[in-house]
């Protein structure tokens, strides 16, 4: 009986110690797999690879499948699931949803997987997330990998850089793009994963430097959360703004960017230097809006170069 309370005491210290650290804990399936348990809900993450390590924030199923096997051979690549694409997810107030907590879950993460001064990565809005971190959290890491983010977002400036982005596009591309939209004509009634395959593939033209890309594959046996998302795109970043006057990242910083990217234009990064001292943008001139997997050979050769000046 002695010995039961012991461990009934012991069982309540280390719950109450999980608690206090914000209720994240790692539950590891195996050695390179596991979930993290962050508010009630369970982010799936994957190691892979070799070398620096790397926090690559989004999705542990979709992002894996954009970057090569060769990128592997210098980076040991942390993919992460955030809450948004967790299979496991507790529904929480949208409201409390904003940068300051979407900033914090991510320190949670790091500090789950036990990465010290990691590169820390993002793709798309993750991207942006990333830079994000690095603001309030710039010393828990080397430096800051963004590839097709957007510095600007629900406003003016986005506006008016996408709609010239795409008047400059071909004919046929834009073509392309009208005859996908007229061929759609449920995507409204679409939710979760098929929601965002839908749409994603409709806007091909505007994604992929190849107009008619199927990236469905990169969406299969994704779980997407729709309500967040739209929460995450139509909220959270309304009226955004990566660039405020005052704005410094000392980290190294490394940007990729597609030329035929016109969901995030290229354009919207014109005055990055003037914020980050530190910064390598490379201009991917045949690919859209994921030059590490359109442009794998040329994407490595950019990042591994700059891993070894910034990071070794």
């Amino acid at each position: 009986m002695k010995k039961f309370r012991i461990a009934i005491i012991v069982l309540l210290v280390i719950t109450q110690i999980e608690v206090l650290q914000g209720q994240q804990t790692t539950h590891a399936s195996s050695d390179n797999s596991g979930t993290i348990e962050l508010d009630g809900s369970r982010l799936t993450y994957r190691i892979e690879g070799h070398g620096t390590p790397c926090l690559v924030i989004g999705s542990s199923v979709y992002y894996p499948r954009t970057f090569s096997d060769n990128l592997r051979r210098y980076l040991k690549l942390y993919f992460v699931d955030m809450k948004w694409f967790a299979k496991d997810y507790k529904a929480e107030a949208l409201h409390k949803v904003t940068i300051k907590s979407i900033v914090n879950d991510v320190e949670q993460i790091r500090k789950a997987l036990q990465l010290e001064k990691p590169l820390i990565m993002g793709h798309s809005i993750h991207g942006t997330i990333a830079t994000e971190y690095v603001k309030t959290f710039g010393d828990q890491v080397s430096g800051l990998i963004v590839i097709g983010s957007p510095s600007e977002w629900g406003n003016a400036t986005y506006d008016k850089k996408a709609a010239e982005l795409w008047a400059s596009a071909s004919t046929e591309r834009k073509r392309l793009q009208e005859e996908n939209w007229g061929n759609l004509k449920e995507l409204d009634r679409l939710t979760g994963q098929e929601e965002a395959s839908a749409r994603y593939n409709t806007m091909s033209p505007q994604y992929w430097f190849n107009p008619e890309y199927d990236a469905g594959w990169l969406w299969k046996d994704m779980t997407v959360h729709s309500e967040l998302t739209q929460h995450l795109f139509s909220k959270v970043f309304h009226d955004y703004t990566m660039f405020d006057p005052g704005t410094t990242i000392t980290v190294p910083l490394f940007v990729g960017l597609g030329k035929y990217d016109y969901v995030i234009p290229y354009t919207l990064w014109n005055t990055a230097h003037n914020y980050f001292p530190d910064l390598k943008l490379v201009l991917f001139e045949k690919s859209g809006h994921t030059p590490q997997l359109e442009e794998p050979q040329h994407f490595d050769e950019a990042l591994v170069e700059w891993i070894k000046i910034k990071c070794n």
